[in-house]
């Protein structure tokens, strides 16, 4: 959600599930870093001043799976930061379907 005089989203609102292929291929099966599964909060960082609450699904040194609400419009490139695994990464969208997005960090961390 985007913070002002609006309230944060809990996480019962984000829908859960596994997004698979029409294939039915697990797209884990093809990532060259590990996901670790997980349901930690995190802020996305838009500009200076948007920033939108998020649920990160699984998180891996190279990017992660999250959950958003689909009433927001996520830029190309932006900051999130997941206080839970100390982590703030620059990351790129890569894909987006309904209340999931999935996002590529800048670098994976060393």
């Amino acid at each position: 959600m985007v913070e002002g005089s609006a309230q944060m989203n809990d996480a019962t609102t984000i829908a859960t599930g596994d997004e698979a292929g029409a294939s039915g291929a697990r797209a884990d099966e093809k990532r060259a870093c590990q996901r670790h599964r997980t349901s930690m909060p995190a802020t996305i960082l838009l500009s200076h001043s948007d920033r939108v609450h998020c649920i990160v699904r699984d998180l891996s040194d190279g990017g992660a799976k999250i959950g958003v609400s689909k009433r927001y419009a996520l830029t190309d490139r932006f900051w999130i930061v997941i206080r839970h695994a100390n982590l703030a990464r620059r990351a790129a969208l890569v894909w987006r379907r309904g209340e999931f997005a999935g996002i590529a960090f800048d670098r994976p961390r060393r």
